[in-house]
């Protein structure tokens, strides 16, 4: 089944000259948005195997719901925005007890690729290609994380989406998917890493 990549997508843009990102910054600009996340779960009857050892996207667009996680942040309440860089998606709800139903999601179905962003309802995220410098920082802050043994070799074939939150064309959150964990010497698992900007660096959120 193709994959879906037309639901209420908002322009892919592709940073032009360098423009500085307002938020994280001390002294000027708006503070960061809230941010939460989620993961999907596709409905019963919808729900397939995982594929293991897939080295690209295996997309079956269904219908399901997004499980909002708990944080050290007020829940969110009202009216949402779903948001996969990775898988093209961004698709307004409602949360109900916890919960955003999806009528219709980019289901990818290797293993730890459900992360989602979930952002306040009034927002405009558009997606945006993360600069080499970008992907740079991010692998870079992923090798600090203990979970990747801070072996350069985890973070290789990194897939990296980013969306810009503030209408200047630069990227100020991210998700990636690839190695999630390192040991003796291999890949042991793969997953997702959500990360923000903040000025010229990149920090890891939960």
């Amino acid at each position: 089944m193709p994959l879906l990549r037309a639901i209420l997508l908002l322009p892919i843009l592709t940073a032009g000259a360098p423009v500085a990102n307002r938020f994280g910054i001390p002294g000027g600009g708006k503070p960061p948005p809230a941010v939460w996340l989620g993961t999907f779960q596709p409905l019963d009857g919808h729900k397939l195997p995982a594929c293991v050892g897939c080295a690209k996207a295996k997309i079956f667009p269904g219908p399901g719901e997004v499980v909002i996680l708990a944080s050290d942040r007020p829940a969110p309440t009202g009216q949402v925005l779903v948001v996969s860089p990775l898988l093209g998606v961004i698709w307004p709800g409602k949360i109900e007890s916890g919960r955003v139903a999806v009528p219709w999601f980019n289901n990818d179905l290797r293993d730890g690729d459900d992360g989602v962003i979930v952002l306040p309802g009034d927002l405009a995220p558009r997606f945006v290609n993360p600069t080499p410098a970008d992907i740079l920082a991010i692998k870079q802050t992923l090798l600090r994380n203990d979970v990747l043994s801070h072996v350069k070799r985890s973070v290789d074939g990194t897939e990296v989406g980013a969306i810009d939150l503030d209408g200047n064309g630069v990227a100020d959150l991210a998700v990636t998917y690839g190695c999630n964990m390192w040991g003796d010497g291999q890949c042991q698992g793969h997953g997702q890493f959500f990360l923000a900007r903040r000025g010229a660096k990149w920090v890891e959120i939960d």
